[in-house]
């Protein structure tokens, strides 16, 4: 008769590191490319021949009891709930009586995802003979256990002392990581004391006791990793093939259709959600973003509240503001100017509010005003505008493209001459959420002094949104009266007129140079289909410009000097559609 093999799940953990995720969901449960890592262990058991598997329980143990439950195999699955959690090494204590028939256990911890191939682990195990025979991974941040030339344990966290056995640490090869992931011998068992305890114990008893009782296995081009962290957490979802755009699954849904390189979920259970971003590992603005956030929140002034922090991970996790927006709500206002303003006219008293505390914001949160859309800076965006939409998407000439210098160097001096506020700096309908408690802010990395005209051009002449004329009128006066009382009287309706004229040609400008680069360059074809409706705008601002230097009329000191060029530009460069009819 061959030996008889159990497995182990270890599942009773409060998993803090990953809290608040693991205080609605046990983090065995969470999934990753739409399958728990509960599942993922116990299956991996099953498929080995394992019988029982047995799946330890304590915080939030009645969730893991229904989910077994629903299993389509659930008998070969047994729980050993732990009242008291009981610990690594205590778990197997808990767990004597369903282990009892065994020769050999395959323990498996579920918070850890694994490419190991559990029957080459169970082989090494039982040719070598050893009471212990841990899955070791080079994870160079925690590397503790010690291991000889010849594969054998010889230390776990520098026990036992060199001195107190007579090969220790010191006649270590190598230092690995243990991956929670090991098989015991029967005889191990009866190391393990009673009641809680870590599972380093007994394996320490083991080195002193026999030298080569607990062996290392390494096998090659092991893919693993403890997702302990929101940041591990995440780079695993990320990774999993089910995790690309459109996906989604239980309680993990990807969010897509941005621009930005970082990646957005959402993360729900029951009532509870929370939006989840992991950056790339080299974004500077990672810091910034929790920052501004937890100011703006702080204050009521739209951010959304941080949840949860990952640093070394660049993840971070804050409160869901839902998924209406200016742009997911505005198909469903079509001809109803009434509920443009309704939903407009909050925001523009928001940006209000938001612009009226830009000193005391700036001195609770030195991140909001440390950087200014300057001269050098607005010059930086009608270069994007020249390099990524003039030659990348229209094909101009070189020629006609410096031609533009003297203009945008003109623009930039203008509107870097307005006063300084702070401003979100991407101020459009998909960074503007809709919620009960009001309009909210997402994407508030980019926050700086600027122009006080830019934000609200941003908003009123949105590419990505048909907002109509005579409700863009109405909400400009909004803002030009909001601005004019704040002031004092410092500038007239006329003066914020001609600001927004220089900021909001400032503003589409830099629009169409970041269509051009993410349609082209990033390969998100469906920005694209903003650039009509943006080359529209710059004309009509154009326009305007023209109209405020009617000859006869009273020309305002902040109202940007003309632009031939630019105006010439536009009048003979009309930018065809870049995606074929019915495929937009």
């Amino acid at each position: 008769m061959g030996d008889r093999i159990a497995g182990m799940v270890l599942a009773a953990g409060l998993g803090t590191r990953l809290a608040p995720l693991t205080d609605h969901l046990p983090k065995p449960l969470w999934p990753v490319g739409g399958r728990t890592l509960l599942d993922r262990a116990v299956d991996a058991l099953l498929e080995t021949g394992c019988s029982p598997v047995v799946v330890n329980t304590h915080h939030l143990a009645d969730k893991i009891a229904g989910h077994l439950a629903g299993r389509t195999a659930p008998r070969e699955v047994v729980i050993s709930h732990e009242p008291r959690i009981l610990g690594t090494g205590g778990a197997l204590d808990g767990a004597r009586a369903h282990l009892a028939g065994a020769d050999h256990v395959v323990l498996y911890n579920g918070d850890v995802l694994c490419s190991v191939d559990l029957e080459d682990l169970l082989a090494a195990h039982l040719e070598g003979g050893a009471l212990a025979t841990l899955l070791v991974a080079d994870w160079p941040e925690v590397n503790s256990v010690g291991v000889a030339r010849d594969g054998r344990v010889v230390s776990i966290a520098g026990r036992p002392a060199a001195s107190a056995a007579g090969s220790g640490f010191a006649a270590a090869e190598r230092a690995l990581t243990y991956t929670g992931i090991a098989v015991l011998a029967r005889p191990f068992l009866d190391l393990v004391g009673q009641g809680p305890g870590p599972l380093v114990d007994p394996l320490v008893e083991a080195l002193v006791r026999d030298p080569g009782g607990v062996r290392a296995h390494q096998p090659p081009d092991l893919v693993w990793s403890d997702l302990g962290t929101l940041g591990r957490y995440l780079e695993a979802v990320a990774a999993a093939p089910e995790s690309g755009p459109g996906a989604g699954r239980g309680p993990v849904e990807a969010i897509t259709g941005h621009g930005s390189d970082r990646r957005f979920w959402r993360l729900g259970v029951g009532d509870w959600s929370a939006v989840a971003m992991l950056s790339p590992r080299d974004d500077p603005e990672f810091e910034r973003a929790e920052a501004v956030a937890r100011a703006l929140s702080a204050r009521g002034l739209g951010g959304a509240a941080v949840l949860a922090v990952d640093v070394p991970g660049r993840a971070l996790l804050t409160e869901d503001l839902g998924s209406d927006s200016l742009w997911t709500c505005h198909p469903a206002w079509d001809g109803e100017e009434a509920r443009w303003l309704e939903a407009y006219e909050p925001v523009i008293d928001l940006l209000l509010r938001l612009q009226g505390s830009s000193d005391a914001l700036v001195r609770a949160c030195p991140a909001c005003g440390d950087r200014t859309l300057d001269r050098d800076q607005l010059r930086g965006e009608t270069k994007y505008f020249q390099t990524r939409f003039l030659a990348t998407h229209l094909g101009l000439p070189a020629r006609d493209i410096h031609d533009l210098d003297g203009d945008c160097e003109l623009l930039a001096a203008a509107v870097a001459r307005q006063p300084l506020v702070v401003i979100h700096r991407d101020f459009q309908s998909q960074n503007i959420h809709l919620t009960g408690a009001g309009p909210r802010l997402v994407d508030v990395q980019g926050m700086r002094l600027g122009p006080v005209a830019y934000d609200a051009m941003a908003l009123l002449w949105d590419p990505y949104v048909p907002l109509p004329d005579r409700a863009r009128r109405e909400l400009w006066m909004r803002f030009d009266e909001g601005v004019v009382r704040r002031e004092g009287g410092r500038f007239t309706e006329p003066d914020l007129h001609a600001m927004g004229i220089g900021a909001g040609l400032q503003r589409i400008m830099q629009a169409l140079g970041a269509y051009g680069f993410l349609g082209h360059v990033k390969g998100k074809r469906k920005f694209l289909d903003h650039v009509p409706r943006a080359w529209d705008h710059l004309g009509r601002l154009l326009a305007l410009l023209e109209e405020a230097r009617t000859p006869g009329a009273e020309v305002s000191p902040w109202l940007p000097p003309p632009l031939p060029r630019l105006h010439r530009l536009w009048r003979s460069s009309s930018p065809p559609r870049t995606i074929p009819e019915g495929e937009a």
